[in-house]
This record gives structure tokens, sequence and C-alpha cells, in this order.
């Protein structure tokens, strides 16, 4: 009950860090090992998913051996010295760079260092308890993260997605609804367009952490929810750069009053496709934004300019809910790929 109150307040991966250590001190002090290094080790290794985890882990083990071994051979050169702990940190960060084992230096170098003071003659002993220790902070931090609230960010996802797709949707209704926009307002709608782009990047972070996580979740349902979440991300990266054009192009001559009004209309009919959770198209509505916008991008009568204001807008616009299109397409086809293969399942 006190976990699940402190859940909210403080985040599931601080309270499993929490968790790690606590087990793993109590299990080193039951068997009579050094706690410091094994909580280290524990502290470090719960990563955000189970993979992530164990990927770390598994460089992070031998990186803290080799840390232990040059501690402990420094030490019974020259004894406990500052050049042996010089030396001891030195060595141990340039061998874990030059092998790429970037994510195990800082626990390598604390072990290396913090073992020295603690040595005795039994340096052999020493090292192996070294590594004992670590390992057990390892095994531990990597089941937690296994066991104990197994990380998902499908919702994260989803959250995001919902507010991209409101965002995405607000900044073409602003771009929309100016005749021309001002350079003032114009830096505005761009500051509000880079926010979308790091949104952007945060839910394709997300997707690379669920894909991590689905390693060790093998479900076909999951894959199909997880490529379908993949398809929808790169059309709303695609959508965000058609978004960036509309903005460019409102900044241009004034459009006549009967375009700016087709062209809202025409949005309307687009933006109507974006549900909150998910990119669905109304069938009815393809037909009506065609015929709204192929006129504005092939009867144009603008000599002034290779291409007008109207027309490059109506292009983007359509090319957006060609994206919706396509997307739409492929997620039904996937769909009946399911459906079908689930009857000759059945069938058979």
């Amino acid at each position: 009950m006190i976990i699940r109150w402190l859940k909210p307040l403080i985040g599931k991966r601080l309270l499993k860090t929490g968790l790690a250590v606590f087990i793993t001190a109590w299990i080193c002090q039951a068997l009579g090992f050094p706690v410091v290094f094994a909580v280290i080790a524990a502290i470090v290794t719960v990563e955000p998913t189970v993979y992530a985890s164990i990927k770390k882990g598994m460089i992070r083990l031998p990186a803290a051996a080799i840390g232990a071994a040059i501690a402990m051979s420094f030490d019974f050169l020259f004894g406990q010295v500052p050049i042996t702990f010089a030396l001891s940190a030195f060595l141990t960060i340039y061998i874990c760079h030059r092998l790429g084992w970037h994510d195990a230096i800082i626990v390598s170098t604390l072990t290396a260092v913090a073992m020295i003071p603690m040595a005795d003659d039994h340096f052999f002993m020493a090292f192996l308890t070294r590594v004992a220790t670590t390992t057990i902070g390892i095994t531990v931090s990597t089941l937690v993260n296994l066991v104990i609230w197994s990380p998902n960010f499908i919702n994260d996802i989803r959250q995001t997605q919902k507010e991209l797709i409101f965002d995405t949707k607000l900044l073409i209704d602003k771009s929309l609804a100016n005749q021309n926009l001002t350079k003032k307002t114009t830096a505005k709608l761009f500051k509000q367009l880079k926010l979308i782009d790091e949104k952007m990047e945060q839910m394709k972070e997300y997707l690379l952490l669920q894909r991590d996580v689905h390693r060790y979740k093998k479900d076909n349902d999951d894959d199909l929810a997880l490529n379908d979440i993949q398809r929808q991300v790169n059309v709303m990266n695609q959508i965000t750069s058609h978004t960036k054009n509309i903005i460019a192009y409102a900044n241009r001559e004034n459009l006549h009053k009967d375009d700016a009004i087709k062209l809202q209309n025409a949005w309307s009919l687009i933006k109507d496709s974006f549900y909150e959770n998910s990119l669905r198209i109304h069938g009815e509505n393809v037909q009506q934004v065609r015929e709204i916008l192929y006129p504005l991008i092939y009867e144009s009568k603008n000599d002034e300019v290779l291409i007008s204001k109207r027309t490059s807008i109506a292009i983007e616009l359509l090319a957006i809910y060609h994206l919706l299109i396509e997307y739409q397409e492929a997620r039904q086809a996937e769909q009946n790929k399911k459906a079908n293969k689930g009857k000759v399942l059945t069938s058979g």
C-alpha cells in the first residue's frame, strides 16, 4: 500500500533502484561480503528497460573485474600510495575507453579506487570478492527491473502522439487563418513547430525503448501494435515537414478571399481525419477534399509567379491527406492479413 502511494510521487525507476539497493545490501551482509561495491553496481544497472540493463551489465561486469585486477596489481607493486590510485583510475578508464565500454567507466573506476584502501595482503581473494559483489549488484538490479513494474512506454507514446496531433492541427489552423503573416507571427509559429519537433524526437525515443522492452515479451499482437505506432510516427514526421512549408508559404502574398475560404474548407475536412489517438480517414471526405484542392493546383491563373501561394498550400494540404490515406490503407492491409492468418489457423 505504501509503495503504491509513493509510486506516482517519486517514479518507478527511483523506487526500483531503492529496492535493488536494499536487496543487494541484504544479500551481501548475509554472505559476509562488503556492501559498497555491490550497491554501486546495483545503482548504475537500473536502466529504463530490461534489455538495456542486461546489455550494459554484460560490459560492466568484466569492466569492474578489470578495474579490480588493475587496482590490486598496483597495490601489490607500490602499496597504498597516491600513485597507486592515480594509475589504477587512469589505466581502468583508458582500457574501457579503448574497448568502447563507455557505460562501464564509472562503475569500473569506482570499483578500482574504492577497493585499494580496503585491501589487505590477500590480493587475489580481494579481487574475487569484488567480482562477486559486483555480480550480485548487477544481477539483482536486472531481476528487479524485469519483475517489478516491467517498463512499458505505450502510454507515453500515445500521450505524446495525442499532443502532437493537437499541436499540428492548431498550427495549421493559425497558418491558414492569417492572410499574410507578420515576421513576428511567423517566428512564433516556427518556435511552436520546434516544440513539435522535440516531441516527435521524444516519441521516437519512447518507441525505441518499447522495442527494447518487447525483446523479452514476444507477442504477435504487440508486434502489430508497435508496427502501427512506427507507421504513425513516420506519418507524423512527414506531416510536420509539410506543416513547416505551409507556415513558410503563408508569409507570402495575400490570398484571394475565395481561395482562402476553399483552403480552409479543405483543411476542415482533412483535420477531421485526425483522431485523438490515431490517424484515420473518413471515406466520404476523400472525394470532397480532392474536388476542392485539385482546381487550386491544376487551374492556377496566376501568371506572375511560377507557383502561386494558393497552389503551394493546396499541394501541401493534399500531400498531408494522401499520407493519411496511405497510412489507413497500410493499416487495413495488415489487419486483413492478421484476420486471414487467424482463419487459416482456425481451419487448420
